[in-house]
């Protein structure tokens, strides 16, 4: 497949995760070369319109989540501050295209999005009463007002539901890999697009966990049971949790890590305190760890607490922080 079809289904995200890190690769090594420019603008005049509304939503979280991902890595060359104006544009311009098409096919409701930066939550209550809690990083958009007898949100993020009960009305999380329905509960989603994870936790009540796309897996969760589901792999884990205090990050007081990579820990890090962190080594990076953090630690404790064997040399530069091993 040629770069630039891959460049293409990235930037709609429709790659596979080897497509996305080719993407990816291949941007790091290009985005100072000025020559690279036409293609990119040939390939935001092709894109046609879609009429499946929900695909519309997700492309939209998707797109503008592009956005803020290389707005985190800007360069300091005014070559790439340059490049990065204009992708910012084009891509943002595709996003309310979508956006504009979609509020002229429901003229009677109007959605609203909401993006929470590093290092911020932020709560929002719904037409129907439906508490979220949004962390850092997390994009969801949802409508003025819930009409039909389904109530939809879009979240590329996590979020921390506490749902009203609606016998007739079921609730649906969609992501981009998943569909979370419930009927009136507290329960929490993680989904980022760009990670191959997603986790649904339930407090209290009932859910369903729906695969969207392969229909692999349907599983119904009962109060303290958290799964993971690796859309990559089609693989899934099965974990128990204490509802009494899993899902309180609302408040900065509790981080917990189950049996996660190192990888994956230092990505939630850099969301939850707005750092930036770099695992010198892929080894350590896939290190699984298990760690609660209930009394509002700070990052340098963590990373100490993480660190309790002394496997790892824990420095900075700059503003970078850089895990290595500890040979």
């Amino acid at each position: 497949m040629e770069i630039k079809e891959i460049i293409r289904k990235y930037m709609d995200g429709t790659c596979s995760k080897e497509e996305e890190i080719a993407a990816r690769n291949w941007l790091d090594e290009h985005i100072a070369d000025p020559a690279y420019d036409s293609m990119f603008e040939d390939m935001l005049n092709a894109s046609e319109p879609c009429e499946d509304k929900e695909r519309l939503r997700m492309n939209w979280l998707r797109l503008s989540r592009r956005v803020d991902n290389y707005d985190d890595r800007l360069e300091k060359s005014k070559r790439a501050r340059s490049f990065f104006r204009w992708f910012n544009v084009a891509v943002v311009c595709a996003a309310a295209f979508a956006f504009m098409f979609l509020s002229e096919q429901e003229e009677t409701i109007q959605w609203h999005e909401v993006y929470v930066k590093r290092g911020e939550t932020k709560e929002i209550t719904l037409s129907d009463g439906t508490s979220l809690w949004l962390d850092a990083g997390t994009k969801v958009i949802y409508p003025s007002e819930f009409t039909g007898d389904i109530r939809t949100i879009f979240v590329d993020g996590e979020i921390y539901a506490d749902v009203t009960a609606d016998k007739d009305r079921p609730f649906i999380v969609s992501t981009s890999e998943v569909n979370v329905k419930v009927h009136g509960t507290k329960f929490s989603v993680k989904a980022f697009a760009e990670r191959q994870n997603v986790e649904v936790a339930l407090i209290s009540g009932s859910v369903t966990v729906e695969d969207k796309d392969s229909e692999v897996f349907t599983r119904t969760l009962k109060p303290g049971e958290l799964i993971r589901y690796n859309h990559q792999f089609r693989t899934i884990e099965e974990y128990n949790i204490n509802p009494e205090t899993y899902g309180k990050w609302q408040n900065n007081s509790n981080i917990r890590f189950i049996n996660q990579s190192l990888e994956d820990i230092a990505s939630e890090l850099e969301r939850h305190f707005n750092a930036k962190i770099v695992i010198e080594d892929p080894i350590l990076a896939k290190t699984q760890y298990y760690a609660s953090f209930i009394n509002n630690e700070g990052l340098d404790k963590i990373l100490h607490t993480l660190n309790s064997n002394n496997t790892m040399k824990i420095s900075k530069r700059h503003d970078t922080i850089v895990i290595s091993p500890n040979n």
